[in-house]
């Protein structure tokens, strides 16, 4: 137990913040420090802190209170903007490696795992179309704060993680379904989550308790409390001389209910907020920021579109964007709307936005205008509006569309049942002069809601959608990962419930897909595998639209799961498009447009449109910029030289773009006089770029700088794409993986590691998880032995020529003194491992796992060992996410001995697929429940990661 008290928060929040906490959350740390336990709802009103639960979250794991738990999902049901959380957590981070005080560095110590050279907490962000590392926490011991969507935490959860190879979903689900405290923020929109969440667990009985089950705690300014619940509120706050000003922060709501019809409904809308947009911007030198906030992306845009040509600058922020592009878009209007900002003269600024900035976007609205919404939406909107209450006037419009009634697409008839209590308290205007209005600061509508009667309340709330029930036989058929049964559960109505629209897919642009040509477009994808960076998330009927070339009219929302008119077309089987389906970083596959599925990624190419530089616009014919030279793939960049990505230094530095196209106009001619650069070459021009620029480009870079900082120290490719002749990469880049023989037998290029020296250094690394995740002595044991052997299989003659790069003849015999473990081939060299492969004979798909597990059962009967048998070889026949329950079927045409000299034994190669394997599988998540098998799996594989990348040599 730390020496951490409840008293020291307040000393660890001004080192690691620069302020101090507000009463609501000094007080949940004393009560968790004390009672040993959470609450299950936190009842805050907007702009007092709620990100905070991170500080206190991390506090509490400091301290040891055994509630704590060692990895934090904060989840939030909103594509953001501007990702409050993730920056909050991302500082917090930053603190406890230089800690500026006592207390946090308290903290920071009592995170921090000995031999963990990463950072005391990890901090990362779960969002499709964000970068989404496929080892987004290097260590299952780490402590680390994690932000994302219902989409993208709930699927890696339930083992079918978005966007997820299949191999890497049981790592995704272990970490995020034991020792978890998942925090759902505006939890009355993820109800089906929340009741998921508990039905999984509840029939996760395991014989042998693995690791904590996850806790779950709601919050919102909107919540009512349920019966038996534990709910924390700010009650005292107004005592707070900070917390009073923001609770008191004068906001005036106004109505305007325009004249319409159905038909024209659309036009007088659009036109009637943008008037009042330009109206409460003031003169143009006004200096204010009027927030614009929309029902669907289409009434954003053409809010956004009538704006255009005035005197105030005009931005457009919606979550269905490609969060590189997003980077630049905030990069040019962030500072000018954020918390905090000094309001001065100068041209007003007019953000039209979705219903993506009412949570966690941490911006501060001199005025609003919106369309009238649920309570709880229009609650949070406000909360954009005088966020510290600095101004003593701020104005709010709500303009109404009448036309809609209770079919309402996005809100149903909880729009129009907040319309009509909202009419009963203040009437909407009959002139363009604002009057006095209603009062709606946070402590006014307190009391409002207080005085609700139940009913009414309900009446204002989103429907709740039909949730089915979850039976233990789906999530059965959801941990059997490989090979994934058919048919496969969806998991999409346990996250959003059943009648929410269509789930989403990703949809990556990329350049240089010759159209006439469509069976080349796998390889040149794999050749550059695409990032959820430069993704964006659409409904699956949406896109099949799309690519159909159907004008659509149907209103999209921009949150997850919200009700949505999204019914598929009649007959678009005449218009079908190809597209490429990716599944992994080797795994593209050229499919029909009507057999995309929801999680899918698909990569179209850039000339059909559908994108612009504030995303999702399927009325777009322009093309669409080729961002994937700008993705930081979790700080291993890949940079082609080629058209592409002068096109996107355009964008952000002539001085980079005239740099790089110099140096490819040298490349091409080098390479057709056969004489290419050699790598340091490269390294010496990426340095004279990154020289190029100024003082102020490097200190806070834009995508490519940053990209160029990390290639500072590259590796080279030479490919026979046409389009790019040279990739630049950063250790093997995106290729580096523990899904397949290739990833997971290289290191570093030119660098060697004998199979003794690998496993040992495994084993000894996957038994500190273990004891530091504190595992019995049985589990310790089993995973040190499973480690110990992982490798074995690779004594496959074949296996071992493959590594060499050598045929298998001039390779026979060896011990594991001798065998190797890694090659010290590149990872980027695609080419060069599949002529190692055809030079070795080594069966295509066969897996080293099978004869691994054959040689590990083999020690266990010859030695004896506090083990759990079953749980040692399903360990290692699943240590690259295979064999749950079975290894594939390769038939070894051409079987070899392979000797086991320290056993005195030999093995036949021809026996590939253990059949005892299901009964095993099944078993084992009896005896450790489902969560917790896969976490002690995700113990090897991360051991076997971790020692791979830092070439750690194991000793005895």
């Amino acid at each position: 137990m730390s020496e951490l008290t409840a008293a020291d928060f307040s000393a660890f929040l001004w080192e690691t913040h620069g302020r101090r906490p507000f009463p609501w959350q000094q007080r949940l740390v004393e009560r968790v420090l004390t009672d040993g336990r959470w609450p299950d709802v936190l009842d805050v009103p907007t702009g007092l802190g709620k990100t905070t639960m991170i500080d206190i979250a991390v506090f509490a794991a400091a301290a040891g209170v055994e509630c704590a738990r060692r990895r934090l999902f904060f989840v939030v049901d909103r594509r953001l903007v501007v990702d409050e959380a993730y920056e909050h957590a991302t500082a917090l981070a930053e603190a406890l490696t230089e800690p500026r005080g006592p207390i946090s560095a308290s903290v920071a110590q009592a995170l921090r795992q000995k031999d963990d050279d990463g950072p005391a907490l990890q901090v990362t962000r779960m969002r499709g179309g964000v970068t989404w590392s496929w080892r987004w926490l290097e260590r299952p011991d780490r402590y680390a704060v994690v932000v994302g969507t219902v989409d993208q935490i709930g699927s890696r959860l339930l083992f079918r993680g978005y966007q997820v190879g299949q191999h890497l979903r049981p790592i995704d689900a272990a970490l995020t379904g034991t020792d978890s405290l998942i925090v759902i923020d505006e939890a009355h929109l993820a109800e089906p989550l929340i009741q998921t969440i508990r039905s999984a667990f509840a029939t996760d009985r395991p014989q042998i308790v693995v690791g904590p089950q996850p806790t779950v705690i709601t919050m919102s300014a909107t919540t009512s409390a349920v019966q038996g619940q534990k709910v924390h509120r700010a009650d005292t706050d107004e005592q707070d001389q900070t917390a009073r000003e923001r609770l008191a922060a004068a906001r005036r709501l106004h109505l305007i209910q325009p004249e319409m019809t159905k038909k024209n409904a659309d036009t007088v809308i659009a036109t009637t907020m943008a008037a009042w947009a330009q109206t409460l911007a003031g003169g143009a030198q006004s200096g204010r920021v009027i927030a614009v906030i929309c029902n669907t992306v289409g009434r954003a845009r053409a809010v956004h579109t009538l704006l255009q040509g005035g005197d105030a600058d005009v931005e457009l922020l919606i979550g269905r964007s490609r969060p590189i592009d997003r980077e630049y878009l905030l990069r040019r209007c962030y500072p000018r709307m954020k918390v905090g900002r000094s309001r001065t003269a100068g041209r007003p600024l007019i953000v039209c936005a979705t219903q993506t900035v009412e949570v966690g976007a941490n911006i501060d609205a001199d005025h609003l205008v919106t369309e009238s919404a649920s309570l709880a939406a229009l609650i949070q909107r406000l909360g954009r509006l005088n966020r510290l209450g600095k101004l003593t006037r701020a104005d709010a419009v709500v303009v109404h569309d009448e036309s809609a009634g209770v079919d309402d697409p996005v809100y149903g008839p909880a729009r129009q049942a907040t319309w009509q209590w909202l009419s009963t308290l203040t009437a909407p205007l009959e002139s363009n002069e604002l009057g006095e209005g209603l009062d709606v600061s946070p402590l006014s509508l307190r009391a409002l809601l207080d005085a609700l009667d139940p009913s009414v309340w309900q009446n204002m709330r989103e429907p709740l959608p039909y949730m089915p029930i979850l039976f233990g036989q789906v999530l059965d058929a959801w941990v059997r990962t490989s090979p994934i049964p058919y048919p496969d559960p969806p998991v999409a109505p346990y996250l959003h419930g059943i009648d929410r629209g269509s789930p989403d897919v990703a949809v990556v642009w990329r350049s240089g897909l010759v159209e006439k040509d469509p069976q080349s477009w796998p390889s040149a994808i794999i050749a550059m595998p695409p990032s959820t960076e430069e993704s964006i998330e659409v409904s699956v009927h949406a896109v099949r639209r799309w690519l159909a070339g159907e004008e659509t009219t149907a209103p999209v929302a921009d949150v997850e799961g919200m009700p949505q008119v999204d019914t598929p077309s009649p007959d678009l089987s005449s218009r079908r498009r190809q597209v490429v389906r990716c599944r992994g970083k080797d795994n593209a596959e050229l499919v029909d447009s009507g057999d995309i599925r929801p999680g899918d990624l698909i990569v179209v190419p850039c000339e059909w449109g559908g994108c612009d530089e504030y995303g999702w616009n399927p009325t777009s014919t322009s093309p669409v910029l080729d961002v994937a030279d700008l993705a930081y793939r979790g700080g291993r960049p890949v940079v082609r030289l080629g058209p592409a990505i002068i096109d996107a230094a355009r964008r952000e530095s002539p001085v980079i773009g005239r740099a790089l196209r110099d140096l490819i106009e040298r490349t091409r001619a080098d390479l057709a006089d056969d004489t290419p650069p050699g790598v340091s070459v490269y390294r010496k021009e990426v340095q004279r770029i990154i020289d190029l620029l100024s003082t102020e480009d490097l200190e806070n870079p834009l995508p490519l700088t940053r990209n160029l900082h990390a290639l500072t120290r590259c590796t080279v490719t030479f490919t026979n794409e046409p389009a790019c002749a040279v990739l630049l990469t950063v250790k093997g880049g995106a290729w580096v993986g523990d899904a397949d023989a290739w990833g997971s037998s290289v290191t570093a290029p030119g660098k060697t590691m004998t199979l003794l020296t690998h496993e040992r250094a495994v084993a000894n690394r996957a038994e500190e998880f273990a004891v530091n995740l504190g595992l019995g002595p049985v589990l310790v044991n089993s995973v040190r032995a499973a480690a110990l052997w992982h490798d074995e299989g690779k004594r496959d003659p074949r296996f071992q020529a493959m590594l060499h790069g050598r045929p298998p003849r001039v390779l026979r015999g060896g011990t594991r003194r001798e065998l190797l473990a890694k090659s010290g081939l590149d990872p980027a060299d695609r080419a060069a491992y599949r002529r190692a492969r055809l030079i070795s004979g080594y069966p295509d798909g066969m897996r080293h796992e099978a004869l691994s597990a054959r040689i590990a059962h083999l020690h266990l009967e010859a030695e004896s060992h506090d083990v759990d048998p079953d749980l040692v070889i399903h360990l290692v026949a699943a240590h690259h996410g295979r064999s749950r329950p079975l290894l594939p079927p390769i038939t070894d045409s051409a079987p070899e001995t392979v000797h086991i000299y320290e056993l005195s034994a030999a093995l036949d190669t021809s026996e590939t697929l253990d059949w005892d394997a299901p009964r095993r599988f099944a078993t084992l998540n009896q005896r450790y429940g489902r969560w917790g098998l896969a976490l002690l799996e995700s113990i090897v594989r991360l051991a076997d990661i971790w020692c791979s990348e830092r070439l750690e040599e194991g000793t005895t």
